[in-house]
């Protein structure tokens, strides 16, 4: 299945065509194109409060600071908790009974493509927020953008890692958070995170049965959190240029191993072991 049902319990698209409702047999969502002008005047953070505008800053954002390309899919807006189970359904192929499990905490999820957003549970939620959720979701969709797929194998941590890297450098870039500040509130939170379950290798973070088994073991700063220091050493280390690389070489091959050392010149194992070392220094 291609799909990326981790639905991070955080975490909705630009020149923003007109909103259009569309209704099946199946769910009905309020439905934003993917479109932008490379050059279209990005709103300001503060003023933002609307699923449209949020979507016209998040990919603004990417589209002219980091030169990503407009993520294929569209964003589906789920009014009601029944309708986004049902696109769980329709576009992730879901079991029902999952669906219905999933929708009850899931605050958003990337299938076929699209991103869909169980709004009743991000209402109460301020934009500030509901940006960095759209962001980290959209992250992931312009990853299947630069691969020409609507599906990867999986390296949950490089998946999940950039999608929070780019979600707080989206907020920065629209004022509404530091990244200075990201990065202390993160490095706090991986070390208390240490040292309450201690830290999963980055080996067992590859595939998304991984990826979950860590999630429920070593919490949300254990995976997420940590997942986002991994991915800003990996940027600082080469640059966001080579990221996009990675996802681009999925277009060609499927191995894993194979496009990073194409894209940072480096190993996979090599790269684990300076990350070794960086995070002793770091979180010591």
């Amino acid at each position: 299945m291609n799909y990326w049902p981790l639905f991070r319990p955080w975490r909705l698209l630009i020149a923003v065509a007109a909103l259009s409702v569309s209704c099946d047999a199946l769910a009905e969502a309020v439905e934003l194109p993917l479109a932008v002008s490379m050059s279209g005047e990005i709103p300001a953070g503060k003023t933002i409060d609307s699923y449209p505008m949020t979507v016209a800053a998040v990919v603004g954002v990417m589209a002219q600071k980091f030169n990503l390309p407009p993520p294929n899919g569209k964003v589906l807006i789920y009014r009601t908790r029944q309708d986004f189970e049902q696109g769980l359904v329709e576009h992730l192929k879901l079991e029902p009974g999952l669906a219905h499990a999933t929708s009850e905490f899931a605050k958003s999820a990337v299938g076929n493509c699209n991103v869909l957003v169980n709004e009743p549970l991000i209402s109460g939620s301020p934009w500030p927020k509901r940006i960095e959720l759209l962001a980290h979701e959209l992250t992931h969709s312009a990853q299947l953008t630069l691969a020409n797929r609507c599906g990867l194998p999986r390296e949950q941590w490089m998946l999940e890692g950039t999608a929070e890297w780019m979600a707080y450098n989206v907020t920065a870039a629209l004022q509404l958070d530091d990244l200075n500040d990201v990065r202390r509130r993160l490095k706090a939170k991986v070390l208390e995170a240490t040292r309450k379950d201690g830290l999963p290798q980055l080996t067992h973070l590859g595939t998304f049965q991984q990826w979950v088994a860590a999630r429920k073991k070593y919490g949300f700063d254990g995976t997420y959190s940590l997942s986002f220091l991994v991915a800003d050493f990996l940027v600082t280390r080469h640059s966001f240029d080579a990221v996009a690389q990675y996802f681009r070489a999925f277009g060609k091959s499927l191995d894993h191993g194979a496009s990073f050392s194409a894209a940072f010149g480096e190993s996979p194992e090599a790269f684990d072991r300076a990350l070794e070392e960086h995070l002793k220094a770091l979180l010591r």
